[in-house]
């Protein structure tokens, strides 16, 4: 019986273990969101405010996008949402240097 509640408890506490572990990952849309908003820091030379502001929208889009039952419409209006959130966060001069570069900038709003 001793044998029984000790290989229980065991059990247990390796379950709750794995578990707690599985939470703290980083999810995939985390990652990618974070790699994006590097990007725009390195080439627009953001703070680090700017950088984990950012990653949150990065991470919201990646998430909304990856969702299978997102419609085409839906994405479409996220795409003009999140460039309308660029726009609305950075200055002029740093819109035009990011329009300029039409592969990062399209990699971000899509």
């Amino acid at each position: 019986m001793k044998k029984i509640i000790a290989a229980l408890t065991l059990l247990l506490a390796f379950s709750i273990n794995a578990n707690a572990q599985d939470k703290n990952a980083p999810s995939s849309a985390h990652v990618k969101a974070k790699k994006e908003a590097a990007e725009i820091t390195e080439f627009l030379g953001l703070d680090k405010i700017q950088n984990e502001n950012f990653a949150r929208l990065f991470e919201q889009k990646i998430t909304i996008l990856e969702d299978v039952n997102t419609s085409a419409e839906r994405k479409a209006e996220l795409s003009r949402v999140i460039e309308a959130k660029i726009r609305a966060s950075l200055d002029g001069s740093q819109m035009e240097k990011l329009e300029k570069n039409t592969t990062l900038f399209e990699k971000l709003i899509h």
